[in-house]
């Protein structure tokens, strides 16, 4: 695979995976301040108060990744962000105004802790909640349209979108929704091992018993997260039927095709690969919950809980990547078929099949000199990401 979609993945991933665990975090904070104060219960409200620091944590470093992945994009494919800018301005600008107003709220809900009345911090918490659900649809829109790009139209010669039928598009509640129900179980899940560690590393008894209850609450809704998964991945896969190229290269090996079955870029290994990384995290839940229903989380658990909810993360990753190269090398899945070449005027073909192919990249970002500085970048980078996790996540002594 090329170095441009080797960068491109690169960012994509790190990023990815943090925007799923702050949108876990993002929905997480507001409900735990509210059980909170119903209960009255001032343990709990130190646990929403450092879910909220995990948040302005998470949601800053995936910011910086954010930023390295569009600034690859418009190095490598400078053409086709002209291109998707012009075409898909509406749905950007869903996530780009969520994502303003998402900015700050949490500013107002981290540092409105103790100064706003509590009527005021939860309506900002609940706000904020909605941005993080908000943030996803503009972006999973254009991923729907780069499945098939219905809503599509030209007006002199010029690419538009007509935004209702974009939003119509069969591919988009699945992926929608699957985006949101799985980051809300991966994040879940990777936040309830860690206070399932925390609860079995620490003597104090407070500490304890406020990890206790939050692992004991949360297990149950990662348990019922997956099962709602599988019947959404599969929503998501017959909706895919739409799309003859991508679902070929994901399904056809694996017997399921359709039209001519031809399968020209082959992901079914990734897709069952996928597939053991969910039994997995089914093994690791129902270990946890059997466990837990009998009050007995234990060091053997918790290892099972952190192995689960590791994997969790890891396959929010293998799934976006599965959902991209299945229609490697095209920006739109089904840029061949022959209904989307009908609503493309003949004189934009040639010009277009080019903008949208992932093997026309910029020259002048692929020199090696480039090359060197970028992979020097990254490196940096992810090592200041890792470290800046470290210092967070380590526990206070004071």
């Amino acid at each position: 695979m090329m170095e441009s979609v080797f960068w491109l993945a690169f960012a994509f991933g790190f990023h990815i995976v943090l925007v799923n665990v702050a949108i876990t975090l993002g929905i997480l904070a507001p409900y735990l301040r509210w059980r909170s104060l119903k209960e009255n219960d001032k343990a709990l409200e130190k646990v929403a108060r450092e879910v909220t620091r995990l948040l302005a944590a998470t949601y800053g470093l995936g910011g910086v990744f954010a930023t390295a992945f569009t600034v690859f994009l418009l190095s490598f494919y400078p053409e086709f962000i002209g291109l998707a800018g012009n075409i898909a301005l509406a749905p950007f600008a869903i996530s780009i105004l969520s994502i303003v107003l998402n900015f700050f709220t949490i500013v107002a809900f981290y540092y409105g802790w103790d100064k706003w009345s509590p009527r005021a911090h939860l309506t900002i918490g609940f706000f904020m909640a909605l941005t993080f659900l908000l943030i996803p649809l503009g972006f999973r829109a254009v991923f729907a349209f780069l499945n098939t790009p219905q809503g599509l139209y030209f007006e002199d010669g010029v690419p538009r979108l007509d935004l209702i039928k974009a939003l119509a598009n069969p591919t988009l509640p699945p992926l929608y929704l699957k985006s949101i129900v799985g980051a809300l179980t991966a994040g879940t899940f990777a936040l309830a091992a860690g206070y399932a560690y925390r609860y079995t590393r620490t003597n104090d008894e407070e500490v304890k018993r406020v990890s206790l209850v939050f692992v004991q609450k949360t297990v149950p809704y990662v348990l019922l997260g997956l099962v709602t998964m599988v019947f959404l991945g599969l929503w998501y896969a017959f909706s895919l039927q739409n799309v003859e190229y991508k679902f070929n290269n994901i399904f056809a090996n694996l017997g399921w095709s359709v039209g001519n079955g031809v399968v020209h870029y082959d992901m079914s290994w990734l897709f069952m690969f996928k597939m053991i990384l969910v039994a997995i995290q089914f093994a690791a839940i129902i270990v946890a919950y059997n466990a837990i229903r009998r009050g007995n989380l234990t060091s053997g658990v918790t290892k099972w809980m952190i192995a689960g909810g590791i994997v969790a993360l890891f396959t929010i990753l293998v799934g976006e990547y599965l959902n991209a190269f299945s229609q490697y090398p095209y920006f739109i899945a089904n840029l061949n078929d022959p209904k989307v070449l009908a609503i493309i005027p003949k004189n934009l073909v040639p010009a277009l099949a080019q903008i949208l192919s992932l093997e026309n990249v910029n020259q002048l970002a692929t020199l090696r000199g480039v090359a060197m500085l970028t992979a020097g970048f990254m490196t940096f980078l992810v090592i200041s990401a890792v470290y800046y996790l470290y210092i967070v996540l380590k526990p206070r002594t004071n």
